[in-house]
């Protein structure tokens, strides 16, 4: 497919996002051992093949008993049993418990033949010969039971999870050693501009330091992906289309780069996209900010472009860059999961276009979040960032949000 200009209307949003996601794809899969997997994401269903937990076993350091040995058991009439044995875990167990006994069991240890319940040791009496009890106990009571928490058959983990420390421990309870996950994601970073330098060198006159490579390479590794950090190139047609290149050669997934999105003379990631990618598009977007964005396809791995005021490039990056990503991992959850936000005060903004409100959400009462009055706006400042946590979306066909409003939000960075 061609470059596409989508008409010189302004595009909602949400129709840029699902037309960036429509041309992407899953990555290709990869086996890694489990220890190798966190922060992957899992491409199969985890199905149990056995019990989980495989035997009855004790969930409380006590005595196992036959219920009814007990049933009548009191301050008044106490019963004792004598000791038949004691049972750790990991020990392979024991003969089945006899009538008039109790066997001393530690948490885990499995539960011996014809024992029912466990009672606490801190609710008996006992020596190494004999145990008191003081009151009567229910079958099952402080018992795990077979496959109480997963059956054979049972899919705990679905294709598209997210691997973290407890799925991590589900996979490793059902003994996967190895796992299938989508290969690791590699996002290269370019920063076209004459106007930059590195953090650490002198500004000259006109000249700003390149603070957009760093947040893009803190929002990348947030996403699950590691950043090739190709540095400030020239603006000019030459170096854009080398810096592509040079991520593709370097294995790139997938670029992200800052700036010359517009229609300026300097503009030419734009321009490139227009010439080179299959496809690509240029987008007005009825957002505030980021209105220009590009996106485009180079030998199949996309690119995107995205403004070069600082704050534009950051919610830019939340609102169409991250759910891409999330769709090159194979994730089951794309698009952000709004909640809602309450306005404690009245906000007044530009009408014309959906308004990304950066700020900072705090607890609520009674339950939810309040939105902390927020700082200065303009796309270029980065200071409102310092604490802002949530994007606020706030409609285009309005120019306010009244006090004791809810509008949907959702958390930047995750």
């Amino acid at each position: 497919m061609p470059f596409r200009e989508l008409g010189h209307d302004l595009i909602p949003l949400e129709e840029v996002q699902s037309t960036i996601l429509r041309c992407l794809r899953p990555l290709e899969v990869e086996t890694r051992q489990l220890g190798e997997c966190h922060g992957a994401v899992l491409r199969e269903d985890a199905v149990v093949r056995e019990p989980i937990p495989p035997f009855d076993n004790s969930a409380m350091d006590g005595y196992a008993v036959r219920a009814a040995d007990i049933a009548g058991a009191s301050e008044l009439t106490p019963v004792t049993l004598r000791v038949q044995g004691g049972l750790a875990a990991g020990d392979p167990g024991s003969g089945p418990l006899a009538p008039g006994a109790a066997v001393r069991i530690m948490t885990g240890a499995p539960l011996p033949a014809m024992a029912e319940a466990v009672v606490p040791h801190e609710l008996t009496r006992f020596d190494r010969e004999s145990v008191t009890f003081t009151r009567p106990v229910k079958p099952g009571q402080n018992v795990r039971r077979a496959g109480g928490d997963m059956r054979p058959g049972d899919s705990p983990l679905k294709a598209g999870t997210v691997l973290r420390g407890p799925q991590l421990a589900i996979l490793a309870a059902l003994g996967c050693a190895r796992v299938k996950v989508t290969r690791r994601l590699r996002v290269a970073i370019f920063s076209p501009g004459n106007e930059l330098v590195e953090v650490g060198s002198p500004c000259g006159p006109g000249q700003i330091r390149n603070s957009n490579a760093y947040s893009l390479l803190g929002l990348l590794e947030s996403a699950g992906a590691e950043p090739i950090h190709l540095g400030i190139i020239r603006d000019t047609r030459d170096d854009v289309l080398a810096a592509i290149r040079r991520a593709l050669e370097a294995g790139a997934s997938a670029l992200v780069s800052t700036g010359g999105v517009s229609a300026g003379d300097f503009d030419f990631v734009q321009a490139v996209v227009r010439e080179s990618a299959q496809p690509g598009y240029v987008f007005k977007v009825a957002m505030r900010p980021g209105k220009p964005q590009v996106f485009g396809l180079f030998d199949g791995r996309p690119l995107f472009g995205l403004p070069g005021n600082p704050a534009a490039s950051i919610l830019s990056f939340e609102v169409f860059v991250r759910p891409a990503l999330r769709r090159l991992r194979g994730e089951a959850k794309v698009l952000p999961e709004t909640f809602g936000a309450r306005f404690p005060f009245q906000y007044r903004y530009k009408p014309g276009r959906a308004f990304l409100l950066r700020a900072r959400l705090e607890p609520d009462e009674p339950g939810g979040w309040r939105v902390v009055k927020p700082g200065e706006q303009d796309s270029s400042f980065l200071s409102s960032l310092a604490d802002a946590n949530a994007i606020i979306v706030l409609p285009a066909d309005r120019d306010s949000v009244e006090e004791g409003e809810w509008r949907p939000a959702f958390w930047m960075g995750r």
